[in-house]
């Protein structure tokens, strides 16, 4: 039964998707497997590949965080657009004054004596793309969750911090997604996201470029073993070359 226990994403691999659109409507709307702990992992019996997924997959814990980062992130986008889209209220500007005047190229602009600053009342259009924007990077951190992986996940959740252009959003944002990455470091260096020693039996897996090399120089080795040297052997030339004409003997001079 090790392979069970080892085999990490082999399970189902019948009923696996063909399409893309199939493989896509699973990803986002099927509910995902759970991932495996380490403790019921056999880490001895458990391949490379096996290895890299469970390292670059999330886990229960970091998908609630990330589900619960892009509902957060719909909500503030909602917040942060749509009832100044609608009440039309004078927000600050960029725009300096200069003494109690406002000169700049947007209409409207009056003097806020109590925050000394220029406002003025935007327009609709002035709230579409940054609203579009961090909605569509919301849906990007649900994506990601549902896709299950790391990486994608972080980074989407950074992004979406700065997208907001505050401070007070992007250092929660930015702290997930670093957090997210030290359990990936973790896992990988200890088999476990919250270990601190390695655990028994765990293994990192080379990285993939090690081993094309490895397996490119293994096919080397095999193609030498033929001739029993460290030398591979001469390949025959395919041009032709015609053979040279014999050389005609010279007669000695008659004395």
């Amino acid at each position: 039964m090790p392979s069970q226990r080892s085999g990490l994403g082999s399970a189902g691999d019948t009923d696996e998707p063909t399409t893309p659109w199939q493989r896509l409507s699973r990803s986002l709307f099927q509910p995902p497997p759970p991932k495996p702990g380490p403790e019921s992992l056999d880490f001895s019996q458990m391949t490379d590949d096996a290895k890299r997924a469970y390292i670059t997959k999330v886990d229960g814990t970091e998908r609630k965080v990330g589900i619960a980062a892009a509902v957060l992130g719909t909500a503030l986008a909602i917040y942060a657009n749509v009832p100044e889209m609608v009440s039309k209220v004078a927000v600050p500007t960029t725009i300096k004054p200069k003494g109690t005047k406002c000169l700049g190229g947007l209409n409207g602009l009056h003097y806020v004596a109590s925050t000394k600053t220029c406002n003025a009342v935007y327009p609709t259009s002035h709230y579409v793309l940054p609203l579009i924007v961090t909605l569509v990077l919301a849906a990007a951190i649900y994506v990601t969750v549902r896709i299950g992986r790391r990486a994608p996940l972080a980074f989407t959740m950074v992004m979406t911090g700065l997208a907001f252009g505050s401070l007070l959003i992007l250092v929660p944002y930015g702290v997930g997604g670093g957090w997210i990455m030290l359990r990936a470091w973790r896992t990988q260096k200890y088999g476990s996201p919250t270990a601190k020693s390695p655990v028994t039996g765990w293994v990192a897996p080379p990285p993939r470029a090690a081993s094309r090399r490895a397996s490119a120089g293994s096919r080397k080795r095999r193609g030498t073993e033929s001739n029993g040297s460290g030398r591979k052997p001469p390949e025959a030339n395919k041009r032709y070359t015609p053979k040279s004409p014999p050389k005609k003997k010279v007669a000695p001079p008659s004395a």
